[in-house]
């Protein structure tokens, strides 16, 4: 009886020494849940940048120099004979002389004049270049023959007024001599000549040269380049036109 009453004892001793709710054994304490939060991925943000718009510069077009000791380019016209198309004209001057050379297409072996298809005592064909020796427009006449431009004291040019017989023959044969003129142009746009010119015709180059003494002209003076045809109606091919 002794023995089970201290039994129970014990027992009752055990028990009041656990905590409440625990069984026999070390109190087991849960361990924590460990949760894994992903590191953050870096965004990889793109940026463009915009390439340059790429914008054409324009140049334009230089104007002529319509000056002496200069030269200035024309385009091609096949509509006008070939020998009277001027392609570019060059010019210099040496005190008062002034030299032209007209480029043209072609120059052919033979040209006709005083074409029978035309009046006498008309303008037939011509080469030449209008000058405004003092640069103002104000003052001068005409231009020359269809009275193009203005403000023009002289003329230099080879031409053809028919009188005679139709012939053919070289250019350099038939435009020269009493052809190949210096004019003075008034404001009443009367004209007359004033002394001789000469003319040189290069068939290889293309080239035909007029040289001829111009009162009063300057590297300042205007100069307006011009061919002429007037059979069966008329044309002028024109550089450096007013």
């Amino acid at each position: 009886m002794k023995t089970q009453v201290a039994l129970t004892i014990l027992i009752v001793f055990l028990l009041s020494a656990c905590a409440p709710g625990q069984a026999f054994g070390p109190t087991i304490t849960p361990s924590p849940t460990i949760t894994n939060t992903p590191s953050p991925v870096p965004t990889s943000t793109s940026t463009l940048t915009p390439e340059p718009t790429s914008t054409p510069t324009l140049t334009p077009t230089p104007e002529p120099i319509c000056h002496p000791n200069a030269s200035v380019g024309d385009r091609e016209d096949e509509d006008i004979p070939a020998h009277l198309d001027l392609l570019n004209v060059s010019s210099t001057l040496d005190g008062t002389e002034l030299t032209v050379v007209f480029t043209v297409r072609d120059i052919p072996e033979e040209i006709t004049i005083n074409d029978e298809n035309l009046k006498e005592g008309y303008y037939e064909i011509a080469w030449g270049v209008a000058i405004d020796a003092d640069n103002n427009p104000d003052t001068g006449g005409k231009g020359f023959l269809r009275e193009t431009g203005y403000g023009y004291e002289y003329a230099l040019q080879g031409f053809n007024i028919k009188f005679g017989n139709q012939q053919s023959g070289k250019l350099q044969d038939l435009i020269k001599g009493n052809n190949v003129k210096v004019w003075q142009l008034n404001e009443d746009n009367s004209s007359r000549t004033i002394g001789n010119a000469t003319i040189d015709v290069n068939e290889e180059e293309k080239t035909i040269t007029l040289k001829g003494n111009i009162d009063g002209i300057t590297e300042d003076s205007y100069l307006h380049f011009f061919t002429f045809y007037g059979v069966n109606g008329f044309f002028m091919d024109e550089i450096c036109q007013r």
